[in-house]
């Protein structure tokens, strides 16, 4: 058979119709290890000036400016080469490199006769090289068959060929850099190795091995690591404080970080930190970008930033505390989309909200996010001992119910004793204290001519550092899981938590006064997060028969709908209950019985309070599309991992039931087409 070189490829891939073009300066060779020798002094003579071999898998890469073809026909009679391939581009794909390693996937027609199939594999002179099932196999190519590449399309112009497809190596792709820079190991709150770290407002000093603790820090870096990412755009964290160095570099980002600016006392769009004393003087707080900067801050050249870099920060000025000014503040976060809100401010003296305001709190946390909620995260406060030498107990803004007062914990995993404390107390986040040391961030000051010195410091600390610390990693919860709601976050952090100190600090329920639940892990609330977009669920604080956790991606899934749903051991209210679920709690729906939904071996929950939901988290809406493709293959889950259970031809009608967050389409329960090919009508 003639083995015409062709240029560019299409065909079925995966179910879906592909382009691919043959790289004009790329080929790979895979060499026989014990046979491989180096190259002849001629051929390192005509390879000197390109690029040098790089390793995919067993197979080097090479490139040429030029005759590619007639240099891998060179090192195929190489007796050290068994085999030798052009590299291959998805079209428009140009920078992604996929090289077929010689093997193809092929499965005939059910009921094809065994001797059609063998002289079909002779025609092409293929070697199986192994028996997947009835009528399926992989194949090899030999040195009397066409390319690869060719063989698989002429294979699939066969009528007895149902599917043939070639296996492409190519190299995985992360799609993230961890950040790097001078002081990023500065910020040992996000990391803590242990080591000694540089003091980055003061030349040539450090802090020495004696302050760190190995671990003693949020386990930022792991969850941007597990993530991929340093937190989503699309979130808006409201920082409630004193004022801003908007212009900072770490609040400024890209230009697009600061949004929504507004003056709650005012009612205007001035946070600028300035503030007047009573003698005439002009001074600056820099409390409030110190703030952001920790939660979200950009990052910079330097390699400074804060939890959730990606994040937009909401700068809210509140300077005069009155029930109005307090009213402003949460209105414009509830009002401008915040996702998250962070203050590390409180009254002066330990007293109670007012009734309006502690109403209004509860209203943005309950109407925010389109119903999800919003978090609130709260600083403890710092003063204790108080004036008096008696304990302060946490109050005002941080005794909220909705709150989630922050407290604080140090680089030794120690409380840090300045740290009120009391049963409001949710969780602790690492900051400065006792022996430890402060964390690195934004901070700004005022210079000659009234000009704002934008800076860093190394010393900011307190509740005030915990608090947006902690803002920033429930950002990160919501990259991984945009859809959960306000008690699933809680519930989230309550159970990832680390538990530090003694524990006899810990009650029966797993809290302290000192440290909460415990110190926040960024990591482990982001894998909790991410499971619950996958299927899983979290069960509510209390529940004594948690629904089983299930991690199928195409699970069925539904939100609890009343305040308190019983969950029981059989599918009617005459069954023992053996559980209880929270109003917002997502569940696995497995089997639907008399009314009543299973969710878990031996629990059930009524179906009158369940609302299905896709997985994105949207409640369920159906609509109609239309398969645009020649074949397209319908498989058990939304990529083409998932096994293939059917086919539909071109022109089939399918139902819409929810698209996945990767462009694939649910069309039955368990069966899922990828959305390119489906016009919706």
């Amino acid at each position: 058979m003639a083995n015409k070189k062709a240029n560019k490829a299409t065909f079925t891939y995966g179910g879906v119709e592909m382009n691919f073009t043959k790289s004009e300066t790329k080929a790979a060779v895979q060499f026989n290890r014990n046979l491989k020798q180096p190259p002849p002094d001629s051929e390192l003579e005509s390879f000197q000036e390109e690029t040098p071999p790089s390793q995919v898998g067993s197979f080097e890469v090479f490139e040429a400016d030029k005759g590619i073809d007639e240099k891998l026909d060179e090192q195929r009679e190489r007796p050290d080469v068994t085999v030798g391939t052009h590299v291959w581009h998805m079209e428009g794909e140009e920078d992604t490199s996929f090289i077929p390693t010689g093997n193809i996937y092929v499965e005939f027609k059910p009921g094809t006769d065994d001797t059609k199939q063998r002289e079909l594999m002779e025609e092409f002179h293929l070697n199986i090289i192994e028996v997947v099932g009835p009528d399926a196999y992989r194949v090899s190519v030999t040195a009397e068959s066409p390319n690869p590449i060719k063989s698989v399309v002429l294979l699939q112009k066969k009528k007895i060929v149902s599917v043939a497809e070639p296996e492409l190596l190519t190299k995985p792709v992360n799609g993230f850099s961890p950040p790097a820079g001078r002081f990023i190991a500065t910020q040992w709150h996000l990391e803590n190795t242990g080591s000694q770290i540089p003091i980055v407002d003061i030349d040539n000093a450090v802090f020495g091995t004696g302050h760190f603790k190995r671990g003693a820090d949020a386990k930022v870096k792991e969850a941007w690591n597990f993530l991929g990412n340093l937190g989503s755009r699309n979130l808006k964290i409201a920082v409630i404080d004193t004022g801003f160095a908007i212009d900072h570099p770490q609040l400024r980002g890209d230009g697009t970080k600061i949004t929504n600016t507004f003056n709650a006392a005012n009612r205007n769009t001035d946070v600028s930190p300035w503030f007047q004393a009573s003698d005439g003087s002009w001074g600056v707080f820099s409390h409030g970008t110190s703030c952001a900067a920790v939660a979200a801050g950009a990052l910079d050249t330097q390699g400074i930033l804060g939890a959730a870099p990606n994040a937009r920060i909401v700068p809210i000025k509140l300077d005069i505390l009155s029930d109005e000014a307090i009213k402003n503040a949460f209105e414009h976060a509830l009002m401008n989309g915040a996702d998250i809100i962070s203050c590390s401010l409180g009254f002066p003296k330990p007293v109670p909200l007012s009734t309006y305001v502690t109403n209004y709190l509860s209203k943005v946390t309950r109407e925010g996010r389109g119903g999800k909620g919003i978090p609130m995260f709260f600083a403890a406060g710092n003063a204790n001992p108080a004036s008096n030498n008696q304990p302060r107990p946490v109050s005002d803004f941080a005794a909220h119910p909705d709150s989630i007062c922050v407290t604080a914990s140090n680089s030794l995993d120690e409380h840090s004793d300045y740290s009120f404390y009391g049963p409001n107390a949710f969780l602790c986040a690492p900051t400065n204290g006792n022996n430890g040391v402060g964390i690195t961030t934004a901070t700004v000051e005022a210079g000659s001519n009234n000009q704002l010195v934008l800076a860093y410091t190394s010393g900011f600390g307190g509740t005030s550092s915990a608090t947006p610390l902690a803002a920033g990693v429930c950002a990160l919860m919501l990259t991984a899981n945009p859809n959960l709601t306000v008690s699933q976050i809680k519930n989230i952090l309550r159970q990832t938590t680390d538990k530090i100190g003694s524990p006899n600090d810990y009650d029966a329920n797993g809290h302290s006064n000192y440290h909460g639940f415990g110190r926040i892990n960024a990591l482990k609330a982001v894998q909790m997060a991410a499971q619950m977009a996958g299927g899983g669920s979290v069960p509510s604080s209390g529940t004594s028969a948690p629904p089983t956790q299930q991690s199928s991606s195409s699970a069925q899934r539904g939100k609890v709908t009343s305040k308190f749903l019983n969950v029981r051991s059989g599918p009617s209210t005459s069954f023992a209950k053996v559980g209880q679920l929270n109003q917002g709690d997502i569940v696995n729906l497995v089997d639907k019985t008399s009314g009543f939904w299973q969710i878990g071996p031996g629990q059930f929950v009524s179906a009158d309070y369940i609302q299905l939901l896709a997985v994105n988290g949207a409640v369920v809406t159906t609509r109609k599309g239309k398969v645009t493709s020649t074949v397209l293959n319908v498989r058990s889950g939304p990529s083409t991992a998932n096994a293939k259970v059917g086919q539909l031809k071109k022109g089939a009608v399918v139902t819409i039931l929810e698209t996945s967050s990767n462009g694939w389409h649910r069309i039955d329960n368990q069966k899922w087409v990828i959305g390119s090919y489906i016009q919706e009508v």
